[in-house]
């Protein structure tokens, strides 16, 4: 079995799939870039067989290496392989090559717009018939083109998602990722912040690029309101450690994606933020505007707000949240995640 992701993303969809394959007794392949590997020692204790792709030079010898990683697992007897990012023209060569080869591939799609209008994944479903999504609401949404089956499942596992809280003073409420607008309501949230209890402190869980100008006017923002020391913002690559360490003092989740801003552009409407499978792995509630109160996979991880009434569900998550973390553990249960992706990964 291989697992192949040379978009150099998504990693953290990964060791899900590779739990689950190995709890099936499979030997696993990874194709993936050097960084990947780097970055995520953990996937050492998963793996049976590496091919590190070379992605170097002009666009003609990255056809010729999507051709060696399809030699490479035919010749390890590959029957099936995962596209862990199942578009781009990387991807698309892949499929061209396998396209006669008597290897299965099952892919995984981050937006649904790859399936509304694009040349690309049209030619890449010419090799890939089977594709999950990772949102039972998004596959809601989507007409699969014809011939095409599609699933969800939800990637919850991670490193030490087990490990227990990191007891703190105060209210710690992560933002996965760096300050970026197009992903984020940034002047929302500045406007969010008047009134909040001064013990409440937010962590943007991601690299923010220092010399990006959307930083500098937020950072001049949050001066200009008092609070830039209640916001803590990482100007490099966070790694899985401190990754863990932070959601372990983490009391909420905040995807900050607002309605008729870019952020809503970007999710809820055709992918799903990163934030929903952290929140379901770590059992750590979201925040989450009450635009969004009907995507019904959501409704048990999360506390509702409005913007001018954010104090308010703040209020709420202290005063619930032993709750909603039993709701969450009832609702979204590991093991059962990695059998619905067996499940369709075999059938």
């Amino acid at each position: 079995m291989a697992l192949v992701e040379v978009a150099g993303s998504h990693d953290e969809c990964l060791l899900t799939q590779m739990h689950a394959l190995k709890s099936r007794g499979c030997n696993v392949m990874l194709v993936s870039t050097q960084e990947i590997r780097e970055r995520n020692p953990e996937f050492e204790a998963y793996i049976d067989d590496y091919y590190i792709v070379s992605l170097k030079g002009p666009k003609f010898r990255r056809y010729s290496e999507m051709r060696r990683v399809l030699k490479y697992m035919e010749k390890a007897g590959v029957t099936r392989a995962v596209l862990n990012t199942a578009q781009g023209d990387l991807i698309r060569n892949l499929s061209l090559v396998a396209l006669f080869s008597g290897i299965e591939f099952t892919g995984i799609i981050h937006t649904t717009r790859k399936f509304r209008g694009s040349f690309t994944q049209r030619v890449i479903s010419r090799k890939v018939k089977k594709y999950l999504l990772l949102s039972e609401f998004l596959l809601s949404t989507v007409e699969p083109p014809k011939g095409i089956i599609l699933d969800y499942f939800y990637p919850i596992r991670f490193t030490m998602q087990d490990a227990p809280k990191i007891e703190h003073a105060g209210m710690n409420v992560v933002i996965i990722g760096g300050v970026e607008n197009r992903r984020k309501d940034l002047t929302g949230f500045c406007e969010m912040l008047d009134g909040i209890p001064e013990n409440v402190h937010f962590t943007f869980l991601g690299r923010s690029n220092p010399k990006s100008q959307e930083l500098i006017t937020f950072i001049e923002r949050l001066e200009a309101i008092g609070m830039r020391n209640r916001v803590t913002l990482f100007n490099s690559f966070i790694d899985q450690v401190k990754f863990t360490e932070e959601l372990r003092k983490a009391d909420a989740i905040l995807p900050l994606v607002h309605p008729e801003t870019p952020s809503a552009d970007q999710y809820f409407k055709n992918q799903i933020a990163g934030a929903m499978s952290v929140s379901f792995g770590f059992k750590i509630p979201m925040l989450i505007h009450t635009a969004y109160k009907h995507i019904e996979e959501m409704q048990p991880a999360s506390f509702y707000y409005s913007q001018d009434n954010f104090s308010a569900a703040l209020t709420k998550v202290v005063d619930e949240s032993s709750i909603k973390k039993k709701e969450m553990e009832a609702k979204y249960v590991l093991e059962e995640q990695e059998q619905r992706y067996l499940s369709f990964v075999f059938q």
